[in-house]
């Protein structure tokens, strides 16, 4: 096979195993061996915390959002940790109820800062962790904590529904990320929460440093080191609002991506297979999503190199059509709606560009990836 051949296919698997064979074969694996931790109805004490900065306009909402779950009263407190706002947030915080809390943090340190000195100043054993903009569904701390009735559930996650007024239909690819984090949950191989609707042990929380992106991966990851499961509730949901316009899902994506990076610089044990319980799943989910790009473009470079082939010639041609097709799905998104896959296929370039871009915005520096908590 010609050095070029040997490239393209290469890179074809690559993308195919990250982006299908993974989620198959987990999928699968799942069915076969996964198990459900033991899940029961005791309310243990509770600290939802919030940490907040500039959220003047909202946080009085989001409280009272908390404390109107059905859960014990005297169970049930809200931290919120005021991440040195300069517009009243920590004012519009207190004097709601007594089960409030609100920590005032001299200057702006960031959200992993903030949230270590939630933990350092919460006494309770359960800590869920949410953002201001956010709202619960009913129910939805009392799904969270279930699964804490199982000893070797160390951390759990909820679920994140977009909702603009009603309920949206959620993409193709967003479909697969949740089919693909409930079968990892199934396996004990779940290593990512959502960083706006999670619960975990407060005597598992890891202390993270300060600038830190991900904290909805440093934190699971801990509790898996440790020994202990993370677990996924479908039905404990909390629901988000859609980004505004496309460059802020786009710089949402990079952030994340980019948090990737920077988290594998803090923990270089993930890439350690001896060190890392949750290898295989971090490298197929997390790791090769940031290297897809790279092969995506090796792979077309090399089917223009053997064009003179038919079969490169036209697996060169339909890449870049697809590739047109996709940058037409972002650019005009309503368009998109009526093809189907369309819309899909933009979401792919988008995060595939992402990706490329995920390591120069790191290393412009962190604090350009937050706009705010």
């Amino acid at each position: 096979m010609a050095p070029s051949a040997l490239v393209f296919w290469s890179c074809i698997g690559l993308v195919g195993w990250t982006y299908a064979g993974y989620p198959a074969w987990a999928a699968q694996r799942a069915r076969r061996r996964g198990s459900t931790p033991a899940s029961g109805t005791a309310t243990p004490p509770l600290t939802v915390v919030i940490a907040a900065h500039g959220e003047a306009r909202r946080i009085e909402a989001r409280i009272r959002d908390v404390l109107a779950q059905d859960y014990p009263p005297e169970r049930l407190e809200v931290l919120v940790v005021d991440d040195g706002s300069e517009d009243g947030t920590s004012m519009h915080a207190g004097g709601i109820d007594p089960r409030v809390r609100v920590l005032t943090l001299p200057g702006q340190v960031g959200k992993a800062a903030a949230l270590n000195a939630a933990i350092a100043a919460g006494t309770r054993d359960i800590i869920a962790f949410t953002d201001a903009r956010q709202r619960y569904a009913p129910g939805a701390l009392r799904a969270l904590v279930a699964a804490f009735a199982d000893p070797a559930v160390g951390a759990v996650s909820g679920e994140l529904v977009i909702d603009d007024g009603e309920v949206v239909a959620i993409g193709l690819y967003w479909r697969i990320e949740k089919a693909l984090r409930a079968a990892e949950a199934r396996l004990g191989w779940l290593h990512g929460v959502s960083g706006a609707n999670h619960a975990m042990r407060r005597n598992l929380y890891a202390a993270m440093p300060k600038g830190l992106v991900l904290d909805d991966l440093w934190l699971p990851l801990h509790v898996r080191f440790a020994g202990r499961r993370v677990w996924m509730v479908r039905g404990a949901i909390a629901y988000d609002q859609a980004s505004a316009s496309t460059g802020e899902e786009f710089h949402r994506k990079l952030r994340t991506l980019a948090g990737n990076w920077q988290l594998l610089a803090h923990l270089p044990r993930l890439a350690n297979p001896r060190r890392n319980p949750v290898f295989a799943a971090w490298f197929s989910h997390k790791f090769l999503r940031l290297v897809a790009p790279w092969a995506l473009l090796l792979a077309l470079l090399a089917s223009a190199r053997l064009a003179g082939r038919p079969f490169y010639r036209l697996a060169f041609l339909l890449q870049v059509v697809a590739w047109l097709a996709a940058a037409f799905a972002l650019a005009r998104p309503r368009a998109a709606q009526r093809v189907p896959l369309l819309p899909a296929a933009g979401t792919f370039l988008a995060l595939n560009a992402a990706a490329l871009l995920a390591l120069p915005a790191l290393l412009l520096g962190p604090r350009r990836l937050w706009r705010r908590h």
